[in-house]
């Protein structure tokens, strides 16, 4: 175990108040020690604080050149249960090997796979309340499955590759029930929808149009009463220029707190529900078919000032073919400067939206006026 990790020391919990006053270590392992604590809390009680002592431990995050994501199913005998789980290992029996190099032993061994980089995300607690365990989560990229599993004698490990957003879902609706390895997943999520998505432009296509109107149809038995209006938003709904091949739609509701009752509605019709990803008071769903990304629903309360700013926008663009050219040509140079990291052509376009959005507002004003 690492010095930090065996200190007797707390040195936070003694400016809290809470003094230890002694340390016993019932059992010792070069997995985890039982830890057992005498401490005088702030307000005086004496009280025998037991937890495990843990050195550690990896979660891999496997990324296949086409877009999967590698994953176990595994048999715990502790809950005897099958979890569907991410390649991980503890760093305990691995004395002084480095962590980058434990995740690619337990990716090896466990999944039968390599990979071309392997990637540190960040850390977390895992089981804060009875353990002092760090995760260590790791990004494995260009994964192959060209070994043999290495497996001990307790582990029996089915491996399954899945597309990334089937992957992402997986640890949101529960069907991932390791904790580890689900929020593992998430950590990586930026990661692996940047590696994944193309940001290629196409012409505009007249069928769009009745793409969304055929998907507003099923959207609006969806949301039932609580819809009052549904809108086509994003370029696919301007004629003539060029537009990634996903339509935009913003459903305007009466109340934005109840959209979340209707997530699994929604992920009936294919959708992942996320919350409201960046945007305060909105809730955001996305929709893949065929393994490529199909729509983007933006939903709304009536009254936010984001559905005139989206609105006004395309209003204004339909309406002055010079602003439409110039951010069309925008848009196909980051397409060929970044053809897989979505963030950056969606970075590299926003000063320009903001700018054609106040000048939208202030035409729509004048109109007004």
């Amino acid at each position: 175990m690492s010095q930090s990790v065996i200190s007797d020391e707390k040195p936070l919990g003694e400016s809290l108040g809470w003094h230890r006053l002694g340390t016993e270590r019932p059992f010792r392992s070069h997995w985890h020690n039982l830890r057992q604590d005498q401490v005088r809390l702030p307000a005086g009680q004496k009280i025998t604080f037991t937890y495990q002592e843990h050195p550690g431990f990896i979660t891999v995050v496997p990324l296949t050149s086409d877009g999967q994501v590698v994953m176990i199913r595994s048999y715990r005998y502790t809950v005897d249960d099958w979890c569907w789980e991410m390649p991980a290992g503890g760093l305990g029996d691995n004395a002084g090997l480095p962590p980058e190099e434990v995740a690619r032993q337990e990716l090896l061994q466990e999944a039968g796979a390599t990979c071309v980089e392997m990637c540190n995300i960040g850390w977390f607690y895992s089981m804060n309340g009875t353990a002092d365990a760090r995760c260590t989560i790791f990004l494995a990229v260009g994964v192959a499955l060209n070994g043999d599993q290495q497996l001990e004698a307790t582990e029996q490990i089915e491996v399954q590759l899945v597309p990334v957003e089937k992957a992402l879902q997986m640890a949101r609706d529960g069907r991932m029930t390791d904790g580890d390895s689900a929020l593992a997943l998430l950590r990586c999520e930026p990661h692996l929808i940047r590696r994944t998505r193309s940001t290629r432009v196409v012409p505009h296509d007249p069928r769009w149009p009745l793409r969304f109107a055929e998907e507003a149809a099923r959207l609006a038995q969806v949301f039932g009463q609580e819809l009052v209006a549904i809108h086509h938003m994003g370029s696919t709904a301007i004629p003539g220029i060029v537009a990634k091949p996903i339509i935009d739609i913003l459903p305007e509701v009466k109340e934005i707190e109840k959209v979340d009752l209707l997530n699994d509605e929604m992920i009936a019709l294919g959708y992942v529900p996320k919350g409201e990803l960046g945007i305060p008071g909105r809730c955001y769903f996305s929709k893949d078919l065929e393994g490529e990304r199909r729509y983007h629903v933006h939903v709304f309360q009536t009254g936010n000032p984001e559905i005139a700013r989206h609105l006004d926008l395309v209003e204004y663009l339909k309406t002055h073919p010079g602003e439409a050219s110039r951010y069309a040509e925008l848009k196909q140079q980051l397409a060929k400067q970044y053809p897989h990291d979505v963030h950056r052509y969606t970075d590299g376009k926003s000063d320009l939206i903001t700018e054609l959005a106040e000048r939208a507002r202030l035409w729509k004003e004048t109109l007004a006026s």
